[in-house]
């Protein structure tokens, strides 16, 4: 067997390895997300539709574009996924029509029952 042979079967198995131990990577990755996800903090984004005058403002400030304006210019929680809670759209609204507040994590259990 030549040296050449011998150093090209050698980077194979390199490249085979590194792409297993790479496979391996992305699943931890994953599994990190996921554990991120179920750990990261909810809000809640209530808005007053009685108090609002539909400026637009709450719209213009969220820094991840949770609240968007409707046909009418009135203000939509369009992806409360993404809020991080800032506050600044509740900072910003000069009705006090919107709220944010923190999820608690069993807030899927009926407070009646």
């Amino acid at each position: 067997m030549s040296k050449e042979t011998t150093t090209a079967g050698k980077k194979g198995e390199r490249a085979e390895s590194e792409c297993q131990a790479g496979s391996g990577n992305q699943a931890a990755h994953k599994l990190k997300s996921t554990a991120a996800d179920q750990s990261k903090k909810r809000y809640q984004i209530d808005i007053f539709k009685g108090w609002c005058k539909a400026c637009g403002i709450c719209a213009a400030f969220c820094p991840r574009e949770c609240i968007r304006l409707d046909e009418e210019g009135s203000p939509l929680v369009e992806d409360p996924e993404r809020c991080s809670g800032c506050g600044w759209c509740e900072l910003h609204c000069p009705d006090f029509a919107i709220s944010v507040k923190p999820v608690k994590k069993n807030s899927t259990a009926d407070p009646g029952i």
